[in-house]
């Protein structure tokens, strides 16, 4: 049910969920399913966009790579009312203690995730399990990585029905949790303190489930210690530390000379009609014995004004629409341009005309191509030349100095201000580099293409540095360790020293891989519906 009006005559539930995002809903249904009662507290509104600023402080970020907290969404279904609907799983890799990577390795593997994969997709509206992912070419790179979109990644208002009819949810929104309340000895939470219409209620339950993003799960534990200073491994513990997220951006065009692996990194449409892509990565090997991060790569279309395309075709299709105004009328702005291309006049598109010998065999497929691409939703412009961009997507080191901190600017707010210090240090972005070279030797010595590098030399890094922003994903800040010594939360996401507190998210990942993190923090929260129903029984 959906509770109103002051409730506060709320049931003792036995598992209590901070938030009504992708995790919180799909632990929910995970409970209910196992006949679990289960209350959700949101401090967002049920319906549309929520301003819940005022009960939370600021938050201070030190340095321009951190996206701002308006980039998040409160309310039922969470930041999912801003995602994309990119589904991706973990690699095995992601798993392994790596020697070249500092803090990492998990204490579970990857099969504990992947049993929880095909439930994951099905809850995110992806299809009841995975497309088949098969290495095109293999070798130094590898083609087997998959991913899928929602077809209706908004989660709220697919729920809103279902949670106002479940006997077994109760659902409170416009609540904000603001204190965790543990008993005299400090093992057991005993309540959550809630502030909700200018009143501060008590929540009871038997089980607590943080699930509210890593930035406030972050917040309300950082919040208990100052009272608790020896909890969740102290003041110089995990907590709110290894803070990680991806870097992602173009720093090269590819230019295919193989059209098998052109079109195999291509939209595609599965069985039911869904649409799935490969990515390219850099194969396990290769990572290990060139002490690489994890990444992945992927094709951009470059947009049709950006004579880089080296197509007259695409030049011929581009010149009369901007001669006439109608490009700029008719475009979304969305297609990327490299940073020449930004600044081209139409000299570099009549250039293409003169020089491209195909352009009347190619107008006519580019056409239909383009008025394809505006209608399909999820298709990447072919290029008639093979030239794309190639946007990387990769893994951060986790390390201690990138991290989160309470901030004691006075405020009137219930929750503490937040000082975020994220951090993208040298190793992350020469990996981005070097992740490159690696792809550029397998393309030309397999035949399969080669990269043009958009800047020279350091400028590559520079680039990479530059473009590297993130604060979506927010991985890292509890992160799941076996030793109480290294992480916040055991291995089955609870809190190492409260017996009924667990975290989830995308915070209890060590490592975040170069996977987008819906997909495996559902399944995840999954795995922990499991876990709780079991542990009820028990």
């Amino acid at each position: 049910m959906i509770a109103g009006g002051a409730a506060v005559d709320l049931p003792v539930a036995d598992v209590c969920i901070v938030g009504a995002g992708p995790v919180g809903l799909a632990l929910a249904s995970s409970l209910e399913e196992r006949g679990l009662s289960v209350l959700i507290v949101e401090a967002g509104a049920l319906d549309g966009p929520s301003n819940v600023s005022d009960n939370f402080g600021p938050i201070d970020y030190t340095n321009a790579h951190h996206a701002t907290a308006g980039m998040t969404s409160h309310g039922l279904g969470g930041t999912s009312a801003l995602w994309g609907g990119r589904c991706v799983e973990f690699d095995d890799l992601d798993f392994a203690e790596r020697a070249h990577v500092p803090h990492s390795g998990w204490p579970i593997s990857h099969a504990d995730v992947r049993d929880h994969y095909a439930a994951a997709f099905a809850f995110l509206n992806c299809g009841a399990a995975p497309a088949d992912g098969k290495d095109v070419h293999g070798g130094d790179a590898v083609t087997s990585t998959v991913e899928r979109w929602s077809a209706r990644p908004a989660l709220g208002p697919l729920h809103k029905a279902h949670l106002r009819a479940s006997k077994r949810i109760t659902l409170l929104s416009e609540a904000t949790v603001f204190a965790i309340e543990l008993e005299p000895e400090g093992l057991v939470v005993e309540s959550l303190m809630v502030q909700r219409q200018g009143r501060a209620l008590p929540i009871r339950a038997k089980t607590y489930v943080l699930a509210g993003g890593g930035l406030e799960n972050a917040r309300l534990l950082l919040a208990t210690q100052r009272h608790w200073p020896a909890k969740f491994g102290g003041p110089q513990g995990a907590l709110g530390r290894f803070y990680q997220g991806h870097i992602t951006g173009h720093i090269s065009v590819i230019e295919f000379a193989d059209k098998r692996v052109e079109k195999a990194l291509s939209f595609q449409k599965d069985k039911e009609g869904r649409h799935f892509r490969r990515r390219l990565q850099v194969s396990a090997g290769r990572q290990h014995d060139n002490h690489l991060l994890n990444a992945a790569f992927w094709l951009d279309a470059l947009s049709i004004a950006d004579a880089a395309h080296g197509s007259g075709a695409l030049s011929a299709l581009y010149l009369p629409l901007a001669i006439s105004g109608l490009y700029g009328m008719l475009s979304e702005g969305r297609a990327p341009k490299t940073a020449r291309g930004r600044q081209q006049g139409y000299r570099e598109h009549l250039l293409n005309l003169r020089s491209d010998p195909a352009l009347f065999r190619d107008l006519a497929a580019s056409a239909s191509n383009l008025i394809g691409s505006r209608l399909a939703g999820r298709r990447t412009l072919p290029s008639p030349k093979g030239r794309y961009l190639l946007r990387y997507h990769a893994e951060q080191r986790p390390i201690p100095e990138s991290r989160v901190v309470l901030d004691d600017s006075p405020s009137n707010a219930y929750l503490p201000a937040l000082k975020v210090n994220y951090l993208v240090d040298d190793e992350d972005v020469d990996s981005v580099v070097r992740s490159h070279q690696l792809l550029d030797h397998w393309l030309g010595e397999s035949g399969t293409g080669k990269l043009a590098y958009l800047h020279e030399g350091p400028e590559c890094r520079q680039a990479v540095r530059r473009q590297a922003f993130d604060g979506y994903h927010q991985i890292g800040l509890a992160r799941m360790s076996k030793d109480p010594r290294d992480g916040v939360v055991n291995a089955d996401c609870r809190l190492h020293d409260v017996a009924n507190l667990y975290v989830a998210g995308s915070a209890v990942f060590p490592t975040g891989g170069q996977a987008n993190p819906t997909l495996p923090a559902v399944a995840l929260a999954l795995r922990l519906g499991a876990h709780l129903a079991q542990t009820r029984r028990a």
